[in-house]
C-alpha cells in the first residue's frame, strides 16, 4: 500500500468514527432528554460531545491533512466526557448515602472499550500504552475502587457488567490490539518479501533485463491474445572467444552493455529478456513483417556500435518471426531458432527472418 493510500485509508476510518459518534450523541441525547429524572451531566456532555465531533467532521473534510491533530482532539474529548461522569457519579455515590454507582453511571463502559480500541489503533507504538494506563487510572479505576468497596453494588448484575468491562475486557483489548498490530506489520512484510522475491524472478540479476520466466509469460499472453506480434531472438556473435580472450568480467560487462542498449532502444510495450548465456529475445507487439525488420535492424546497428573496451567490435546474429495464428510456444521459439543460425551460418552480424524464408510477407 502507498503513503497515499495508508493517508487516505486513515482518513476514512476516522470521519467514519467521528460520524459513528455522532450518532451515539444524539442518540444518548435523545435517550436522556426522555427519561423519567433528569440529571445535569447527562444532559450537557451528550449534546456537547456530538457538536464537538460533528464540527471535527467539518474541520476534517476541509483540511484533509490535519486528520492526525483531529483524531488527537477527538480522543482528549472523549476521555474528558467519559472521565467527567464516572469521577462525579462516583464521588455523588460516595457522599449522599442511598446513592447507588450501578444506577447513577451512565452506560459507559462500551464507550469506553470502544475509546481504548481508537487509542491503540490511532496512537503509535509506546505512546499508545501510556494513554491506555493513563485513561485506564482517570477512568476505569475509580469505579473499580467504587465496586470493591461496596460488594453489594459489585455482585449485582450492573455491577458485574461494569467490572468485566473496566477491567478484563479493557485490559484484553489493550494486549490483543497491539498482537494484531504486530501480526499485519509482519503479514506486510511478508508481502514486501514476496514482491522483492518476485521481482528478482522476474530480473536478470546480472544485466537487469526481464528473466527468461517473464519472457515466456509474455509471449505466451501475446500468443494466447492473438494480436499482430512478432519476436527477435539474437545471440552475441564469437561470445566464447571474448571470454576466453579478455576473461569473464569482460564478458559480463558486454552482456550488460548488449542488455541495457537493446532495453533502450524498445517502447515500453516491448520487452527483451535474458534467454540463456548470450542469448537474448525481445517481444514486439503491434507490429507488422517490416517494422519487425526494422526493430532488429535498429537493434544490430546499435550493438555493432556498443564500445566495450578492450573488445574491438561487439556484433550479435538475429532471427525474427510474426506469430501466427495457431502458434504455440514451441513453434514461435523454434522458427525464430531457425532464423538466427541461419544468420549465424551466414558469417553473423546479419538478421535473418523466418517469414521471408517460408514467403510469409
Amino acid at each position: 500500500m502507498t503513503p497515499e493510500n495508508d493517508d487516505r485509508y486513515v482518513r476514512v476510518a476516522v470521519l467514519v468514527l467521528l460520524s459513528l459518534t455522532v450518532v451515539a450523541g444524539i442518540s444518548a441525547t435523545a435517550i436522556h432528554w426522555m427519561a423519567p429524572i433528569h440529571r445535569p451531566m447527562d444532559l450537557v456532555i451528550p449534546p456537547t460531545a456530538t457538536v464537538l465531533f460533528a464540527g471535527l467532521i467539518v474541520v476534517l473534510m476541509r483540511r484533509p491533512h490535519w486528520v492526525v491533530g483531529v483524531a488527537r482532539v477527538a480522543l482528549a474529548a472523549g476521555a474528558l466526557a467519559l472521565a467527567a461522569p464516572a469521577w462525579l457519579y462516583t464521588l455523588q455515590a460516595v457522599w449522599m448515602p442511598g446513592m447507588q454507582l450501578i444506577e447513577l453511571l451512565p452506560p459507559l463502559s462500551s464507550l469506553f472499550v470502544v475509546y481504548l480500541v481508537m487509542v491503540m489503533i490511532f496512537i503509535p507504538g509506546r505512546p499508545a500504552f501510556v494513554v491506555a494506563a493513563l485513561s485506564w487510572l482517570l477512568i476505569a479505576l475509580p469505579v473499580l475502587i467504587y465496586l470493591i468497596a461496596h460488594p453489594a453494588e459489585l455482585w449485582a448484575p450492573r455491577g458485574r457488567d461494569l467490572l468485566m468491562a473496566y477491567g478484563p475486557v479493557s485490559i484484553l483489548v489493550v494486549v490483543l490490539l497491539p498482537v494484531q498490530r504486530g501480526l499485519a506489520g509482519k503479514i506486510q512484510r511478508l508481502a514486501s518479501e514476496r514482491q522483492r522475491m518476485e521481482a528478482l524472478l522476474h530480473r536478470d540479476p546480472l544485466t537487469g533485463v526481464q528473466s527468461r520466466l517473464l519472457g515466456e509469460r509474455m509471449l505466451r499472453e501475446a500468443l494466447i491474445e492473438g494480436a499482430a506480434a512478432g519476436v527477435v531472438m539474437l545471440d552475441l556473435d564469437r561470445f566464447k572467444a571474448i571470454n576466453d580472450t579478455y576473461g569473464h568480467p569482460v564478458g559480463d560487462r558486454v552482456l550488460q552493455a548488449v542488455a541495457s542498449g537493446c532495453a533502450a532502444l524498445l517502447r515500453g510495450s516491448e520487452c527483451i529478456s535474458r534467454w540463456g548465456g548470450e542469448e537474448f529475445l525481445a517481444i514486439v507487439p503491434d507490429v507488422d513483417a517490416a517494422g519487425l525488420q526494422q526493430v532488429a535492424e535498429r537493434l544490430q546497428a546499435a550493438i555493432s556500435s556498443l564500445p566495450v573496451a578492450p573488445v574491438e567490435q561487439v556484433t550479435a546474429s538475429f532471427g525474427t518471426t510474426m506469430i501466427r495464428p495457431g502458434d504455440t510456444l514451441d513453434s514461435v521459439l523454434q522458427r525464430a531458432d531457425q532464423a538466427l543460425y541461419r544468420a549465424k551460418d551466414r558469417g553473423g552480424n546479419r538478421v535473418e527472418t523466418a517469414d521471408r524464408a517460408s514467403g510469409v510477407s
